[in-house]
């Protein structure tokens, strides 16, 4: 299986102008009451349009707390995961920490280092390299794990529940084996692991929606809560944060906590590590916001296991000297505009074979080649479905093989997609939204068609037009401070929980002027009320005469006035 997630997806910003715009309804009954429970009107708006109707879970929304999220021992398979973890440490038996070479897999090795550290134990991480390696805990890299380590116990993160035949070995090896993972299981579990992964059969644990990184920070609570550890469950919220954001799950419910917590704790981290990659990245003396994690710190951690190992990603966490640190820091933003080359190249050359004479192929565009390095096939995926608005499958093709990464668009699921063709993959997994896969490069023609026609009749009855969700219409004249204000209670934004968009309709843009390559500021007037906005790739969208905008409301980072971004135009 090879990366069945869809990380990454949040590295690049570039999305088409959206034609369908589509206003949220809320039940003023519901506004009412939550504007009568103290919060602000716009605010409840917002709320009561994305489903949030009740005074109580509205106020749990603003205020998200670790305190307030589920026992760590109501997942199932949690207790005799502890148990075995917990036996191995105190016994200073040696336990191996297979990861995942992105963020939210590094993240969640991270995390259960400290704790065994906490504990006393031999713990030794394992990071899997992309292309000699692959993804997950197979039957070839428990081999090479046991030779390097001799461990007596391995834990997953992030990866191992479709690891079936590893774990048998591993059982004939004497070693036990502790499954945490949140991707959607198999028929077939690993018999004789420990399974902890909310997604499995018969766990009902209330929150389903966990990466990788978040199953390992509960993991570490119930250790820390069970043993009495001084380690503090918000420290590692600061790194469960990152990779939960890079993971691009819902930030909703215990996501939600997670990442509201950890990047407050993020302010003025103590690990030098994590100092000197939030200061390469832009970000110092002050809590990051979610958008910036995504788009400055998760890239800059995932391209150390896009092009190579994710080992120099793992020592960001782990570095107690300062100016290794910063050594560190800068090697992983060199290592991420080198991937930003790479991508670049793949996306410019799929889009070329994939548009040919004209349109991409109904359906589903699949695209392989010998040159297209592995670890920037999901994203470059991501930035065609979203440009193609649909479904998108990218391989490299490597001697008898081709392993690819897919990307999805709403209303598909292309691993449901995909699992109808199950027998064609050698390897496969992932979710609704991403998936990977293995397939024989020799039947690589035949595999492509008939996937085509698969998503051709699947996407038949899909809307493939794109949209643009709109919270609430207002007049220019309501944005303003109090708004902008207001709306910060609703941070952090993702994946689930988007900054909000408005509405505002005839209105004039003035004084237009280029910032950068790709932005334009303008000042849109209303019945005597004038805004300051920008518009990034849009300036040759905007009409002329009386316009409606879309768009977010911000504070300026400069003069701390209202700004407003225009994510959408057109004529009024």
């Amino acid at each position: 299986m090879t990366e069945p997630r869809a990380s990454g997806g949040a590295e690049d910003r570039g999305t088409p102008v959206p034609a369908v715009w589509e206003i949220a309804s809320a039940d003023p009954a519901a506004v009412s009451a939550l504007a009568a429970a103290g919060i602000p009107e716009s605010v409840a708006r917002i709320l009561a349009g994305r489903g949030v109707v009740d005074p109580d879970a509205a106020r749990e929304f603003l205020s998200p707390s670790l305190d307030r999220t589920p026992d760590p021992f109501a997942m199932k398979g949690m207790e005799p995961a502890v148990d075995a973890l917990v036996a191995a440490a105190r016994r200073g038996e040696r336990i191996v920490v297979f990861g995942d070479y992105d963020v939210d897999g590094v993240t969640a090795v991270a995390q259960l280092r400290a704790v065994f550290r906490a504990l006393g134990a031999d713990a030794v991480p394992f990071l899997p390299h992309r292309v000699r390696d692959g993804y997950g805990l197979k039957p070839e890299t428990f081999r090479k794990v046991f030779a390097e380590h001799r461990p007596r116990a391995i834990v997953t993160v992030d990866c191992g529940i479709t690891a079936v035949e590893a774990v048998a070995e591993a059982a004939r090896a004497g070693v036990a084996v502790v499954i945490t993972d949140h991707h959607l299981p198999p028929d077939v579990l690993p018999e004789g692991a420990a399974v902890v992964n909310p997604k499995q059969p018969g766990c009902r644990y209330p929150f389903k929606e966990l990466c990788g990184s978040g199953v390992a920070f509960k993991i570490a609570q119930a250790i820390i809560r069970r043993e009495r550890l001084t380690l503090s469950e918000r420290s590692l919220a600061k790194v469960a944060a990152l990779g939960t954001i890079a993971d691009i799950v819902p930030l909703v419910s215990e996501n939600r906590a997670i990442v509201a917590e950890g990047l407050a704790a993020l302010a003025d981290p103590r690990a030098p590590g994590l100092k000197a990659l939030l200061a390469e990245a832009g970000i110092a003396g002050r809590a990051p916001t979610s958008e910036e994690v995504a788009f400055r710190v998760g890239p800059r951690l995932n391209a150390a296991g896009r092009l190579d190992t994710a080992d120099l990603a793992l020592s960001v966490f782990e570095e107690r000297d300062a100016e290794r640190a910063l050594g560190i820091a800068r090697a992983l933003s060199e290592r991420n505009a080198e991937r930003q080359g790479h991508e670049r190249r793949v996306v410019a050359e799929a889009r070329r074979r994939a548009l040919g004479g004209g349109e991409p192929a109904d359906g589903i565009v699949i695209e392989a080649d010998a040159g297209w390095p592995r670890g920037v096939l999901g994203i470059a995926a991501s930035r065609l479905a979203r440009e193609f608005r649909c479904p998108v499958f990218l391989f490299a093709l490597d001697g008898d093989r081709a392993v690819g990464s897919g990307r999805s668009i709403p209303g598909i699921s292309i691993h449901g997609v995909f699992s109808e063709m199950r027998e064609d993959f050698l390897e496969f997994g992932g979710h609704a939204q991403a998936c990977g896969g293995t397939v024989p490069a020799g039947g690589f023609a035949a595999f492509r068609e008939r996937a085509r026609a698969l998503f051709r009749e699947r996407l038949a009855s899909v809307d493939r037009r794109p949209t643009l969700a709109i919270d609430a219409e207002i007049p220019l004249g309501r944005v303003d401070g109090a708004l902008a204000a207001g709306l910060e209670g609703l941070e952090p934004h993702g994946e689930g929980n988007p900054r909000p968009i408005f509405l505002a309709r005839r209105m004039e843009a003035r004084e237009r002027r280029p910032v950068g390559e790709h932005g334009t500021r303008i000042v849109l007037s209303a019945s005597g009320v004038s805004r300051r906005a920008i518009a990034w790739r849009l300036s040759g969208a905007i009409p002329d005469g009386l316009i409606d905008a879309a768009f977010h409301v911000r504070r300026d980072a400069w003069s701390g006035g209202v700004e407003l971004e225009i994510v959408g135009v057109r004529p009024a």
